[in-house]
């Protein structure tokens, strides 16, 4: 057909047309295979790591010691770090307590003054009996506490000894004036 066949409309109209096609992704898939298939055309070279079976399983058995051994050393450093603070802790308790031991004996200390000069002037022989006993029980709870912290201090034996003796002395007593109240029934 030539162009002087064609009417001016058609001729535009052929003009309009597109002068290339694209012929898409599947003719170069069949041109590639078909080069292949004639051994025109070599497979492409890898570039970059090949990563083998053997070559996996090593970096992976690398990934389980480095997260073990991370893991391990962070155990490591935090029990490091809580028996740090436990012993800071526990200075820390005994320094109160310490200054609590302090204080409670200073108030101690006061209260048996304060109850020493009531006493001399006081007319309840029941009141001075009954703040004695509760002086002599409170200084024995002391003293076992003593023995407690240190078993080898002397001071703490030797008080407790002699309040058990005046207790024992005491109570021997009571004992006596219990027989002869019944003794007297």
């Amino acid at each position: 057909m030539h162009d002087d066949d064609l009417s001016p409309e058609e001729l535009a109209a052929l003009r309009a047309l597109p002068r290339e096609r694209d012929p898409g992704d599947l003719l170069e898939h069949r041109t590639v295979r078909a080069l292949r298939a004639r051994n025109l055309l070599r497979q492409p070279e890898r570039r970059g790591i090949v990563l083998s079976p053997a070559w996996l399983t090593a970096a992976a058995a690398v990934l389980v010691a480095v997260f073990t051994g991370g893991f391990a050393i962070g155990q490591w450093l935090e029990a490091r770090q809580n028996d740090q603070t436990l012993i800071a802790l526990r200075e820390h308790d005994a320094a109160q307590a310490a200054a609590m031991v302090q204080q409670t004996g200073s108030a101690y200390l006061a209260a048996l003054a304060a109850f020493s000069e009531a006493s001399r002037g006081s007319q309840k022989p029941h009141d001075v009996t009954q703040g004695r006993e509760v002086a002599s029980t409170i200084l024995q709870a002391a003293a076992n506490e003593m023995v407690r912290l240190s078993p080898d201090d002397p001071f703490a034996l030797q008080i407790l000894r002699g309040l058990e003796r005046a207790r024992s002395d005491s109570t021997g007593t009571r004992a006596a004036d219990a027989k002869r109240q019944v003794a007297w029934f």
